[in-house]
């Protein structure tokens, strides 16, 4: 995520979670059209965050079994999706 300009919102990896990786939203993203095209164009879905947080990150899951090619598949597929939804790196 770090490659790609994102910030964790847990940035020290001794509190980092094994089965799920929570994204700062960056400044000018629709969060809500992020997880829409990650679902609808690349089959990869993304969790929004919740409560008071429901627009200031979005969620990757990585709990059971999960391959390194999955992992690709969903930083390829963000890679195409950030700058159609106002990132700008």
């Amino acid at each position: 995520m770090k490659e790609l300009g994102l910030e964790l919102l847990v940035t020290d990896e001794k509190y980092a979670s094994n089965t799920v990786t929570a994204v700062k939203i960056p400044d000018g993203v629709d969060n809500k059209a992020l997880v829409g095209k990650m679902r609808t164009e690349h089959n990869v879905v993304l969790a929004g965050g919740q409560g008071r947080m429901s627009n200031d990150i979005f969620r990757i899951g990585h709990l059971g079994a999960v391959a390194k090619s999955d992992i690709t598949d969903v930083v390829d597929a963000l890679k195409i999706v950030l700058p159609q939804v106002g990132f700008k790196s």
